[in-house]
């Protein structure tokens, strides 16, 4: 099983915020194509992070919105 986590890194002096998983998928070839249509909403564009492979991201002046998928260990 593979999830689609988003991740906020805030540009402020708030607390910051904890990864959310928001969907689980049997394949990471799923999980990736969802992360392609996420892409096509206003603001967020594909970039491929070394660390995080395909990953969403949408940058705006106070937060940076990433979203990625990962590999759900927890039923293993």
């Amino acid at each position: 099983m593979y999830a689609i986590v988003v991740a906020i890194m805030i540009a402020s002096n708030q607390a910051p915020k904890i990864p959310v998983m928001l969907a689980s998928y049997k394949t990471l070839n799923e999980c990736r194509l969802q992360l392609a249509e996420i892409s096509k909403l206003q603001g967020y564009k594909r970039v491929v992070i070394p660390m995080l492979s395909y990953s969403v991201v949408k940058v705006t002046p106070d937060k940076t919105t990433t979203a990625f998928c990962v590999k759900d260990i927890r039923n293993v």
